[in-house]
């Protein structure tokens, strides 16, 4: 779904201008599509905005030697020396490259994590740690005490996304994103881009935000989209204010319950850098990774002798 054409043309529509480019082949039995930018002269990249976590190209065909990204980079405007393809997902990527060549040389992006859903939600919860499972049944023990009440709520209609997105742009001005100037909010470029993403996605039913609320209040919330079995947690926050209570963590217990019991998930993904929290949820780690692609093996050579003395 990340590489599907309605996410590829939102994305480009909220942060693409002139400089991006569309290759296309359609004819012939080699087709593909690429988003590129160029960074530098002869240098050469996949259009790659932080809201899109994988990187925008894809091919009919899988490359497992190298030979269609060298030529890729041989038809790039500008005689291109070198193109990278970010962010690659080796369980979906169009480049797996089954054995190391000259002109293509793969770096390690980031660690990410992802949950099989295979079993009841209670066979799940007894693998997971017991400081998981005690201290979340200690911070609900707090919560009945303190008199909240509290409820998941799955939204999944086209008419609730703006007001959801308000929402969430409501608890993240209230944390340090706001504080660091990256907090989405209503207003801001990615406000409107995951407004009109998931007015789309949730028209075509495959998107659903979820959303923890005590006493109420929306305390949490997860930015979700949905296809052929896989949940892709885009985005989260939760209010700080909660924090002793853990609300994040709350709403993923009681998601997963639900995702465990209807049966239509059989994974949720991550796809950003894995951090400690995720560990507790799930033991199924994996590398992401980029792939640079050398004209001439000069090029590569070069830029190796430049480093010596930077």
């Amino acid at each position: 779904m990340l590489l599907d054409s309605e996410f590829v043309a939102t994305v480009l529509h909220h942060f693409g201008d002139d400089a991006v480019l569309l290759g296309a082949e359609t004819q012939g039995k080699d087709p593909g599509m690429a988003l590129v930018v160029r960074k530098s002269p002869g240098i050469w990249e996949t259009f790659q905005p932080s809201q899109a976590p994988l990187g925008l190209i894809l091919l009919g065909n899988a490359d497992t030697t190298g030979e269609d990204l060298l030529e890729v980079t041989r038809r790039l405007p500008r005689y291109a020396l070198q193109f990278s393809v970010l962010q690659q997902d080796p369980d979906y990527t169009s480049f797996p490259l089954k054995e190391r060549t000259a002109h293509v040389e793969p770096m390690e992006y980031i660690r990410t994590a992802r949950i099989t859903l295979n079993s009841t939600f209670e066979e799940y919860w007894k693998s997971r740690g017991s400081n998981l499972r005690h201290n979340l049944a200690r911070r609900r023990r707090r919560l009945a005490e303190k008199g909240f009440s509290l409820e998941l709520r799955a939204l999944r209609l086209s008419d609730d996304v703006a007001v959801a997105i308000r929402e969430y742009g409501r608890l993240e001005a209230k944390g340090w994103k706001a504080r660091e100037g990256t907090a989405v909010t209503e207003d801001n470029v990615q406000g409107r881009f995951y407004r009109d993403l998931f007015e789309r996605f949730c028209a075509r039913r495959q998107a659903v935000i979820y959303q923890l609320l005590l006493n109420g209040q929306v305390a949490a919330c997860d930015l979700c989209l949905t296809h052929n079995g896989m949940l892709v947690v885009l985005k989260t926050t939760y209010d700080e204010e909660f924090n002793d209570f853990s609300p994040a963590f709350m709403m993923r217990e009681e998601e997963m319950k639900e995702l465990c019991a209807d049966k239509q998930m059989r994974v949720i993904e991550f796809y950003g850098r894995v951090m400690e929290w995720h560990t507790r949820w799930t033991d199924e780690i994996r590398s992401l990774y980029h792939l640079t692609c050398y004209r001439h093996p000069w090029v590569k050579q070069l830029q190796n002798f430049a480093k010596r003395f930077a």
